[in-house]
């Protein structure tokens, strides 16, 4: 810039303004790297509160580097408002999206509308409900469905937050959708165990054998694991409901495939 100025004069008055967005970028920049150091370094110990201990340095960080930034430039109180008022209006209504997931993600961090580690089922703002109507015998039934992604929330960011689903995949919901929805929690907050259920339809004339086979394989769970008779499907066959509290932590994919693997050979 000084060598620059030497062929255009005006240009050195306005050298200021240069050093404080340099200042403003790397302050900016110092914050977010510091910020990821934070997250690596406590992952291995806090897993997914890591990354909202992370987060929160991040948020904090960049508004007291805009505030240090602008209480020291040469901009005065008035030209400030100014151009404040005039950039505000134009950036409102060009970034309104932006803006709304970052207002809904503040909301959902200060609120703890959901946490890292969460266990959840995203719905729409509707929270749709769907009564099972096919087979006609089903009318009646209290079988629902969710129409939703079920997963642990990895991530709560600024402006998108992050959900890994059973089959590992991983889902980015923007903050204003997920906020202007339902979250279906899984399992408490006061309690670290979660209850999962498995349907098994088994025809009636096997009651009796299947009843003993399934006692035998949940005899391991204690009284972790209940089985009752959900409903009948139809004349010949029932549905039975298997109940297991696990901890969270625990692989439920693996003490699904276990138990089904068990039940389905109880013929044999």
């Amino acid at each position: 810039m000084q060598f620059l100025g030497l062929f255009f004069h005006k240009l050195e008055i306005y050298m200021w303004v240069v050093k404080d967005l340099i200042e403003l970028i790397a302050s900016l920049l110092a914050v977010r790297i510091l910020g990821n150091g934070i997250i690596r370094h406590l992952l291995p110990k806090y897993k997914e509160r890591a990354i909202s201990i992370g987060n929160l340095f991040k948020i904090l960080g960049y508004l007291i580097v805009i505030v240090v930034i602008v209480a020291f430039t040469r901009i005065s109180t008035e030209s400030a408002l100014f151009g404040g008022t005039v950039t505000g209006l134009v950036l409102g209504l060009a970034l309104q999206p932006v803006l709304g997931n970052l207002f809904a993600g503040l909301i959902i961090l200060g609120t703890r509308f959901i946490k890292p580690g969460d266990i959840i089922t995203v719905l729409n703002w509707q929270i749709p409900y769907q009564w099972a109507f096919n087979p006609g015998y089903k009318f009646f039934s209290p079988d629902y469905i969710a129409p939703g992604f079920k997963g642990r929330v990895l991530e709560i960011g600024l402006f998108s937050s992050s959900l890994v689903t059973e089959q590992g995949h991983e889902i980015k919901i923007p903050n204003q959708i997920l906020l202007g929805g339902a979250a279906i929690e899984h399992y408490t907050q006061w309690s670290d165990y979660i209850t999962n259920t498995l349907r098994v339809e088994i025809p009636i004339a096997d009651i009796k054998l299947f009843e003993s086979k399934a006692k035998e394989v949940l005899s391991k769970f204690g009284n972790n694991a209940e089985i009752y008779i959900s409903e009948q499907s139809d004349k010949n066959y029932v549905i039975y409901l298997i109940k297991i509290t696990m901890s969270i932590n625990e692989d439920w994919l693996k003490i699904k495939d276990s138990i089904l693997r068990q039940l389905i050979t109880y013929k044999q």
